[in-house]
Formats: C-alpha cells, structure tokens, sequence
C-alpha cells in the first residue's frame, strides 16, 4: 500500500498526466502506508487518522490523491467488519473532511475533479464493501439453512428409525411373551396329565404345535421386515385384530385360563390400527394374568360406542394387593400405553380396589377424535 500512495503522488489530478512529486506528498503517502494495517483492529479509528493526514497534507500544500489508497482500503474493511450503517456515516465524513480541505487550500473550482473525484472514489470503496459484507452473509445464511436443513433430515431419520425399532420390539414382546407362555401352560399341563392318558397327551402336544406355528408365522412377518425392500416377503395372513378373538381366548382356555368375554356396543366399522391395538391389548393383559397374577379366571369387555372403542382386561385377587407372581420388567405395560398412545386414545392401568388387576382403554374411531384424560376416581372401577 505505500508503493501505491507513492505513485499516486506522480498523477496530477487536475492535468490528468503524470508530475513530479514533491516532498510533502512523498512523505505523507508513507505516513498513509505505516497507519494503514491499523484497520483490522480499529478501522474506525485508523479512518479518522487518515483523514486527519488528509486534511494536514493538503493544509501544507499537497494534493489529496496520495491518500485516496489507503482511504479506499480502509473504508472498505470498515464496510466489512462494522455493517452499512457505521460505515456510510464514516465515509461521509471522511468525504466532507477530504472536500473542506481541498476547498480551503487547493486551487480550482468548488466541482473540479480534485474534489468530485475524492468524493466518488471514497463512495466506490464503501459501496463495495457494503456488497461484499452482504454478499459474505448470504452465503453464510444459505450454509447455515443447509446444515440446519441436513441436522433436521438426520434427526428425522433417527426419530423414524427409533420409533420402528419400538413398534418390532412391541411385536415381538406381545408374541413372544403370549405364545411362549401358553407353550409353557400347555406342556406343563400335559407332563402333568400325560403319564396317565396318552390320548390327552397328544391333544396338548397338538395344541402347542399349533400355538408354535402361529407364533412362528408372526415372527416370519415381522423379522421380515428388518429384510432389504426386494428380499420382503408379503405378509401370509392379516395383522391379528379383534375378529379373532375367540382364537385368542381359546388358546389361553388350553393353557388352564378360562376367560369370560363380553361384548357390548353396535357393529360397525374399527379402523385397522385400532383393531390391532385392541388385539395387542387384550393379548398382553390375558398373558400377564396367566404370567403373574396366580389365579385361573379373567374377564375381557368389548364396548364399541359411537364414537370409541372401551376395552377392559380384568381379574379377582386379594383386595389392595399387587399381582402375587409379579417379577415381570414391565416391557408389556409400556408397550400397551405406546400402543393406545399411536392411536390417540387413553389407558388406566393399576391394581383394582376390590382386589385383582385391571387394565382399560378407550381407543377412538375416528382420526378427528381428541380424548381428554378422564379424572382417575378409584383404581378398579373399570
């Protein structure tokens, strides 16, 4: 920068060609050199003491071209580094400092090049700084919307994959857990009663092969999920819904549960995710009674209303007692809320006050339904 203000001191600004420098210009054009790397700590300040060097130069006779240079470089660093506003008001001083000068102690018109020349020359620098700053926090903003943009997809992504892997570990839990019990009912039940009738030993053993092949059909459907898209097989059968109930129960009645079921409500139509959730809901809470609760009768209600879908799994026990077999992690009561949750309904769970345990839940049956929780009374007056 002080080779340039030195050879602007060799341009007459009012001739147009090219003079011989005197020493005052020569002197001050380093003076703008050594104040000019200034500017990346306090380009404010380092464009008030340029435009003081000025005013002084011409004030002993120099012209202002010299310093144009280094004013143009500092007031576009300014631009950069202070934003538009800060950097107009200090162009516009430096403007009127460089013009009063030239008015005071040089010679020609009050609009002659020496003036008008400075006057665009500093406005040329700001403007272009003003550009650039804008243009740098343009792409900054793009950079930032796209990386903002890339964290939300991830995120997204995770969350999706999160929820999958919560609704194939439900699946799996539910048939696990329910068939696995019922073989164990089942087979315990036939060594007992096997030794003496062989006949009844083959109708239990036919009853768990049956019960294992259904549990093994369910596991191929839902494993095959986790295949790649073209090694998916489609599903053998429908999801299990409440149209199978009475299987269900019978299953469970094989392995020494007997469950009275009853139903109330109209016919109508139950969207496919309800039925399901229905299903899972009755089949966990039946498994959990046959598991944990150490007694030999439950009771299933079926209520489809107008608008809901009521569902209660419940069983008799000692008053104020928790189920006397528990030890279970819990993994199926979440599961039921989860699923109840999907679906936008509500779930009461918990020990009933007459003894015994009670699981119920309202499932709505239409997508436009909002439930509200209903104030818990009592547990166990469903």
């Amino acid at each position: 920068m002080i080779v340039i203000s030195v050879l602007s001191a060799f341009v007459d600004p009012i001739a147009g060609g090219l003079r011989r420098p005197d020493a005052v210009s020569v002197t001050f054009a380093f003076a703008y050199g050594a104040v000019l790397p200034a500017r990346r700590r306090a380009p404010m300040a380092t464009a008030a003491a340029l435009s003081v060097l000025t005013f002084v130069q011409q004030a002993f006779g120099g012209t202002p071209t010299p310093a144009l240079p280094a004013l143009m470089v500092c007031l576009y660093a300014l631009a950069l580094r202070m934003g538009r506003r800060a950097a107009w008001i200090a162009a516009a001083l430096v403007a009127t400092s460089t013009v009063v000068a030239a008015l005071l102690f040089q010679p020609g018109p009050v609009l002659g090049p020496q003036k008008v020349g400075a006057v665009g020359w500093i406005g040329l620098a700001t403007a272009v700084g003003d550009a650039v700053r804008n243009r740098r926090a343009y792409v900054r903003a793009l950079e930032e919307r796209a990386e903002r943009a890339e964290r939300t997809r991830e995120e997204e992504a995770a969350r999706r994959v999160a929820a999958e892997r919560m609704r194939i570990a439900r699946e799996l839990h539910d048939v696990v857990a329910h068939e696995l019990t019922l073989i164990n009912a089942q087979a315990g039940i036939g060594v007992h009663v096997g030794r003496d009738d062989p006949v009844q030993m083959a109708e239990w053993l036919t009853a768990i092969r049956d019960g294992s092949k259904g549990a093994l059909d369910e596991l191929r459907s839902i494993v095959g999920l986790l295949a790649q898209p073209e090694e998916a097989a489609p599903p053998l059968e429908p999801a299990p819904g409440l149209g199978r109930l009475d299987d269900l129960v019978l299953s469970f009645e094989r392995a020494g549960l007997t469950v009275e079921v009853v139903r109330r409500g109209e016919e109508r139509f139950i969207p496919s995710a309800v039925d399901v959730t229905g299903y899972r809901i009755v089949q966990e809470a039946l498994t959990n009674v046959r598991k944990h609760a150490g007694v030999d009768t439950a009771r299933v209600g079926i209520d489809v209303g107008h608008d809901s879908l009521r569902i209660t799994v419940d069983n008799e026990g000692p008053a104020g007692l928790c189920p006397p077999n528990g030890g279970g992690t819990g993994r199926g009561l979440i599961g039921i809320r989860e699923r109840v949750a999907a679906v936008g309904g509500t779930a009461d769970i918990g020990v009933r006050s007459q003894g015994g345990f009670c699981v119920a839940a309202r499932l709505p049956l239409s997508r436009t339904a909002t439930w509200r929780a209903e104030p818990k009374q009592q547990r166990g007056l469903c």
